[in-house]
Formats: structure tokens, C-alpha cells, sequence
């Protein structure tokens, strides 16, 4: 009697633990804390690390790592890496299905194909681009502090890869699709002073510093070009 007691006892403790965890999942991932959410990510195993094959001669990639979660999602997290110049350009997490994750690989191979890596040279790669950056004034992306948990139990001395970042041995700035001009111009500004090159957009003109000379050039694009070359047409046909 004692005993059937006692083994009663254990299944009901049991059932409790396993409803408090169950609470537990639930309030994690209904949380808007990445803290939160991703708790105890380090201990998960990790299912892939990619880097896109041209990120070195491109200056920028998208970098990937994953790991599987209890429940079978993948969480993992997307590091815009700028080499040339601005560390972790930009950075975002998610906790994906495994076909949403696989989805999220073939965009990012439209733009590149993708080969896989050591998680360890995915954390070495982002902690020395961020340090680069870093250097020259410039800090991550603000979503990096969330990004930045997938990479925990991640032990970057382990790579033996050396990394070289800018171009010919100074940073080197490409606006972006997505940089503001007020940002390009405070990029371009920083650069100046320390000796840096860049190219930016300005409105139908390319800016850029020359790699030797070190002063600002401005291109017209052909398209400006041809379009004042047809209003000297016009003028000529009034006259």
C-alpha cells in the first residue's frame, strides 16, 4: 500500500513538472525578449554555418548560423558582413520551421552561393569585422545584441583562419540600396579623416575618393551626360 503510494506520488510529480515546463515553452516563446526566447541557446546543437563563396571578393555577405531547438525549429541568425568597412552591417534572428529556414538559404543564395564553415569561423569572422569597425568608429548594427546570442558556446580561437578586412590596406565604404545619404555622408566624413576611400550616390552623381590621390571626384552618370548632351540639341535647334 505504502509503495503503490508512493509510486503515485512520483507520477503526479512528474505530470507537474511536465505542465510546468510546457508553461514554461509557452511563456518563452510569447515573450518579446530574445533573451528570453533563445534561453540556454549555447547548449543547442548547431546545424549549419554558411558563408556566401564571394564575400571577400564582394566586400559583403550574408553569413548564417542555425541550431536546432527541442520542438525541431531552427533558430538562427543572419549577419550582414561588411569586410571593407562597417563590421555587421546589419543583423537578424528568427525561430523558423525547417522549411522556412530552408527557404531563407535559397533567398540568400540568389544573391550568392553559399558554402558551409565551422561554426567557429562564423564567430571569428563576426567578433574581428565587428572589432574593424569598431576601430573606425563605427558600431553593429543595433539588432546585433539580440543576433549576437545564436554565437554563445561558440569558442572563435578555435578557427585558425586570418582575416584581412578594407581594401589594400585602408576601409573602403560602398553606399548600400538601404544607407540614407545623411548616413553616407557621416560614413564618408569618418573616412576622410582616416585616410579611407568610398563611394556613394549623390543624387544621379557617384562620389568617390580616388585610392591614390585621396580627394573626392564626382562622375555624372551617362545617363546625365546624354540628357545635358539633348538639351544643348534642343538649344541649338531654337536657335
Amino acid at each position: 500500500m505504502a509503495n503503490h503510494g508512493a509510486r503515485q506520488q512520483k507520477k503526479l510529480a512528474k505530470q507537474k513538472a511536465k505542465r510546468t515546463e510546457k508553461r514554461t515553452q509557452l511563456t518563452r516563446q510569447s515573450s518579446l525578449d530574445p533573451a528570453v526566447r533563445l534561453q540556454g541557446i549555447s547548449r543547442r546543437p548547431i546545424v549549419g554555418a554558411f558563408v556566401p563563396e564571394t564575400m571577400w571578393d564582394m566586400g559583403i555577405g550574408m553569413t548564417v548560423i542555425a541550431r536546432e531547438l527541442p520542438d525541431g525549429r531552427i533558430a538562427w541568425a543572419n549577419y550582414l558582413v561588411d569586410t571593407f568597412c562597417l563590421g555587421v552591417k546589419d543583423a537578424t534572428w528568427n525561430i523558423s520551421v525547417p522549411g522556412e529556414f530552408n527557404a531563407v538559404l535559397d533567398h540568400i543564395r540568389q544573391g550568392s552561393p553559399l558554402k558551409a564553415v565551422t561554426p567557429e569561423y562564423i564567430a571569428k569572422l563576426v567578433r574581428d569585422a565587428v572589432a574593424y569597425a569598431t576601430s573606425l568608429g563605427f558600431a553593429p548594427h543595433p539588432d546585433f545584441r539580440a543576433a549576437r546570442l545564436l554565437l554563445e558556446g561558440i569558442d572563435p580561437t578555435l578557427c585558425t583562419e586570418q582575416f584581412e578586412f578594407g581594401q589594400g590596406g585602408r576601409p573602403l565604404y560602398i553606399q548600400g540600396p538601404n544607407d540614407s545619404m545623411e548616413r553616407a555622408r557621416f560614413i564618408m566624413s569618418q573616412l576622410e579623416k582616416l585616410g579611407g576611400h568610398f563611394v556613394i550616390d549623390a543624387g544621379g552623381a557617384s562620389i568617390s575618393s580616388g585610392m591614390e590621390q585621396g580627394e573626392a571626384q564626382v562622375r555624372l552618370d551617362d545617363d546625365d551626360e546624354d540628357d545635358e548632351d539633348e538639351d544643348e540639341d534642343e538649344d541649338e535647334d531654337e536657335d
